[in-house]
């Protein structure tokens, strides 16, 4: 059964699995440190800072979004000079809906549940009441979870999609954008656009820092989050464009990213997210991320080395699974070991090894999800494009 995990995939960069492996190991990390677990770690404002700024790792995931789509269609408007819109859209139905809907189905059944029990007290606590309202709210939301437009809606019925909705509204929008506009342009001129591109959710996150909005506004929606995208983008159009740059590497070069990626991703785990760190942080990162990115990228380079492990590649295949239900087994992973006596005010050293554990944890929870929610439909959508790709022989 676990061989699908573990096969070796010629199409994939191996590196780039170790980054996937990487997201949602912050991701975890993060979440197990906040909110309710904010018990878990002690008061020390460093630890604090740096778990608060794991919730970044969402760019990386971005940017390998950005990195990989957007090859991929650069590659196959290379080959034939369009895009086939009709098979992007299959693979991607495929790989994402099905999984997420099944999740948002249990999401939705799970919130009823507990608001059901809510409107039974008879005599329910202050505190009680404000988590019944914020789970009506959820409930009468649930449309934008289904519409992939969460992110623009404060209380949604699964907390973490937002980053998905931002996801699948990029998979909208830019295979269009890049067949009519993007593709017909020369590489120098698409490179400025995609320059400028990337700048407009900054000025964007200014704007509503300047005037007072709510984080939700600067942290949630597409207009102020895309550009992680768009460095992804800019990393692939780098590749095509200097690929000796990672080829024709020197001590010098590697010693250079391997350092300066540790070094720069220390510094922005290190800064503040309040006052007008609000609207840069999310640059700060990006920058990180791009160093690391290219790092792992660069033959030789040390980052490239241990994260091509194939250590990574089941935890890499599963990331998406493990981000749509790790929420409901944060707990369970706790309890497993601890039961009731939940450990608090841990050190770095001990919360991070506990993080570890739990990441495993969710892994192995997730294998089976994984291959009743996503695998099976993952076969479907293989064996539709085998008997597409059949039928456009047969009629050349």
């Amino acid at each position: 059964m676990l061989k699908y995990l573990y096969a070796k995939n010629d199409a994939e960069i191996p590196s780039l699995n170790g980054l996937r492996a990487l997201s949602i190991f912050m991701v975890i990390i993060f979440h197990l440190g906040t909110g309710a677990g904010k018990v878990l770690v002690s008061d020390g404002e460093i630890l604090t800072t740096i778990i608060v700024n794991l919730q970044s790792s969402v760019d990386l995931f971005f940017m390998l979004s950005g990195f990989l789509i957007y090859g991929g269609l650069l590659d196959e408007y290379g080959r034939s000079s369009k895009i086939d819109l009709k098979k992007f859209y299959l693979k991607r139905t495929f790989r994402i809906i099905p999984a997420y809907y099944i999740c948002l189905i249990v999401h939705f059944i799970q919130t009823k549940a507990a608001y059901k029990i809510g409107e039974k007290m008879t005599s329910p606590s202050p505190e009680i009441l404000i988590i019944k309202e914020k789970l009506a709210n959820s409930l009468s939301n649930s449309w934008t979870d289904f519409l992939y437009i969460s992110n623009f809606f404060h209380d949604r019925l699964f907390s973490f999609g937002w980053s998905l909705s931002i996801e699948e509204q990029f998979y909208l929008v830019v295979p269009p954008l890049c067949s009519i506009l993007l593709f017909k342009q020369k590489a120098e001129m698409r490179r400025i656009i995609l320059v400028v591109l990337y700048f407009i959710p900054m000025i964007i996150r200014g704007f509503y820092y300047h005037f007072g909005f709510t984080a939700d506004w600067t942290s949630f929606h597409t207009e102020s989050r895309f550009d992680a995208i768009i460095v992804g983008m800019l990393l692939t159009e780098l590749v095509r464009w200097k690929p000796e740059f990672l080829k024709n590497t020197s001590r010098t070069k590697n010693l250079g990213f391997s350092i300066g990626a540790a070094l720069s991703l220390c510094i922005a785990l290190l800064m503040s997210r309040t006052n007008i760190n609000s609207i840069f942080i999310h640059t700060y990162f990006q920058f990180s991320f791009a160093v690391l990115f290219i790092a792992c990228l660069l033959e030789g380079n040390f980052w490239n080395f241990i994260f091509r492990s194939r250590f990574f590649t089941p935890i890499a295949r599963t990331s998406y699974t493990m981000y749509l239900w790790h929420g409901m087994f944060l707990l369970a992973a706790l309890r497993f070991i601890f039961k009731n006596n939940l450990p608090s005010g841990l050190e770095a050293g001990p919360y991070l090894l506990l993080g570890i554990y739990t990441v495993l944890f969710v892994f192995v929870v997730c294998v089976p999800i994984f291959y009743i929610t996503e695998r099976p439909f993952l076969a479907i959508r293989d064996y539709i494009l085998k008997r597409m790709k059949k039928k456009e022989l047969q009629t050349k």
